[in-house]
């Protein structure tokens, strides 16, 4: 094997924090006041009295409708201003750094569906969006970019009926990885490497007795 020595420039991402954050909040309340309905045609409040037959279900969706997982449906976007986050200490001492506070909005669509245990039948909404803002805090001074990357998404849906009046509250958790850091140059120390030639085979020479 043989090799000739090389200097590489490449675009690697500097990273400069990385936290691991999960939202937790509310997305949507949809409520009726007893006379109408909040799904066309179902009596939410008589599905309430099958609970062992029925169940509904969230799940993250494309503009099309179709089911697709959180890091291709959901979309997050930084709208501090990278040039002007509020700076934050953690503590008083000196040699501590300071964090820097970014406002992170993710947005995606979401369906409910409501399933027949028994009979198979499935009834589902049409794609509904979403908005949500949270407040980070991590190390990014001026220069840098903030990421959110979703890892996974939790809906917890509950369907309530008071005096006949119907409520379907949507909650969702949210786990997520967030960075900061910049594109920098880097140069490398890299060889091109080649193959070497196959050994002969060898020959023995063995005694006989």
């Amino acid at each position: 094997m043989s090799s000739s020595h090389q200097t590489h420039c490449v675009n690697a991402f500097h990273l400069y924090d990385w936290v691991q954050k999960k939202y937790e909040g509310e997305l949507d309340v949809f409520k009726s006041d007893g006379t109408d309905e909040i799904i066309n045609g179902i009596n939410l409040c008589e599905l309430l009295l099958q609970r062992n037959r029925f169940f509904i279900e969230a799940m993250i969706v494309d503009e099309n409708g179709c089911p697709t997982s959180p890091e291709r449906g959901i979309t997050t976007t930084e709208l501090t201003n990278s040039m002007m986050r509020t700076k934050k200490k953690v503590n008083d001492e000196d040699n501590c750094s300071s964090l820097y506070r970014a406002v992170m909005q993710k947005q995606g669509r979401y369906v409910l569906k409501l399933v027949d245990q028994t009979t198979g039948q499935i009834c589902r909404s049409n794609p509904i969006p979403f908005t949500i803002q949270e407040t980070v805090y991590l190390y990014a001074p001026t220069g840098t970019t903030v990421q959110s990357d979703v890892t996974s998404v939790e809906f917890t849906v509950t369907p309530s009926c008071i005096n006949r009046e119907q409520e379907l509250r949507v909650e969702v958790s949210i786990c997520q990885n967030v960075t900061s850091g910049c594109s920098k140059t880097i140069q490398l120390e890299g060889a091109y490497i080649h193959p070497r030639e196959e050994l002969q085979s060898s020959h023995c020479k063995h005694s006989h007795y």
